[in-house]
């Protein structure tokens, strides 16, 4: 069964409030992605100096611990860079809401 434009604009509505929900975590993103690139450095420092793990350490080794870091990272900019995408759907979807005529069945 055909939807009507009207159908879909209220369909394509939610999707773009629900986008823009995720959108308003992008903040929080980039402020995790940049305490993780400042625990990795941190983390290399100690490797580079020949210090031991600190005893409540949940890692047994620097190299655990970086690779858990960097997938962190890597996780982190994944996030920010499905925000972007998510963006440029907003404005598709915006656009299509904005112009499309009422009457047409779809």
């Amino acid at each position: 069964m055909a939807k009507t434009t009207k159908e879909t604009k209220a369909v394509i509505t939610e999707v773009v409030a629900k986008l823009k929900k995720s959108v308003e975590r992008e903040n929080s993103y980039l402020k995790e992605l940049d305490d993780d690139k400042a625990a990795l450095t941190h983390v290399q420092g100690l490797q580079e100096k020949g210090e031991s793990l600190p005893p409540e350490s949940a890692y047994s080794s620097f190299a655990e611990w970086i690779e858990n870091i960097e997938k962190e990272i890597k996780t982190g900019e994944t996030s920010v860079k499905r925000i972007d995408v998510e963006k440029d759907e907003i404005t598709a979807l915006e656009y299509y809401l904005a112009n499309a005529p009422e009457e047409e069945s779809l």
